[in-house]
């Protein structure tokens, strides 16, 4: 069994590149392959019923480490994922066919309409990497390492401390952000960024949405050239 970090960096491996076949309609196989589980259902929907009712659990989003499930009890396939910090998860084909991307934890349910069955710490191979205290970063402390690093600030990074600490800051300013921090440079991240920049009287590409040195520093991160 992987270990959160090593579940994690299998996802991002299979987002960038993928195995040759695809993971159409691999939902389960590859969500637990994500932990390094072997099999443990035909398809979702068996896998989440063969779990013991111990150790599946309703709360949302769900816990980074979990495999989360969707769909219903008594029929059709249903739906695995393997979920991350920031109430995100990496799925298969919900924005390309056969391809692994990162989403909300809840977009299966108006896009797909398959409602969250829940989420499991345990399969019959062992505990999952759950992290403890599930997603709630408020909670726990973030992680603030006060530092940037230029080679890190840029659109559609993914899962980077800078980025983290970079929305720690705008959100500290005042910039709103739905899940809080999450890693991700995404379009939510980059419309954050150009309004504090704009907010600095910034315009043109001084106001493009992607943190510089002078953002970074009026932010009060420490910017570190790499």
């Amino acid at each position: 069994m992987r270990n959160y970090e090593q579940a994690r960096q299998f996802a991002i491996h299979e987002h960038h590149q993928p195995r040759r076949e695809g993971w159409f309609n691999m939902c389960q196989m590859f969500s637990r392959q994500c932990v390094g589980a072997p099999g443990f259902g035909v398809s979702a929907r068996e896998a989440f019923n063969n779990v013991a009712a111990a150790h599946r659990h309703t709360s949302k989003p769900p816990p980074p480490g979990a495999i989360a499930y969707y769909g219903r009890p008594d029929q059709g396939f249903g739906h695995a994922v393997f979920a991350v910090e920031g109430g995100k998860v990496w799925s298969n084909d919900i924005l390309r066919h056969g391809q692994i991307d990162r989403v909300d934890w809840d977009i299966f349910i108006p896009r797909w309409g398959l409602a969250y069955r829940g989420w499991i710490d345990t399969c019959p191979a062992g505990p999952l990497p759950v992290k403890k205290g599930g997603d709630a970063p408020a909670k726990q402390g973030y992680r603030q390492q006060r530092k940037v690093y230029r080679s890190k600030m840029r659109f559609d990074q993914d899962d980077s401390d800078s980025v983290w600490n970079l929305q720690l800051a705008l959100m500290a300013a005042g910039l709103p952000f739905t899940h809080g921090p999450t890693a991700y440079y995404g379009r939510w991240t980059r419309h954050a960024c150009r309004v504090y920049q704009q907010r600095q009287g910034w315009t043109g590409v001084d106001a493009n949405g992607i943190a510089g040195p002078e953002t970074v520093r009026r932010l009060g991160l420490v910017w570190i050239d790499s």
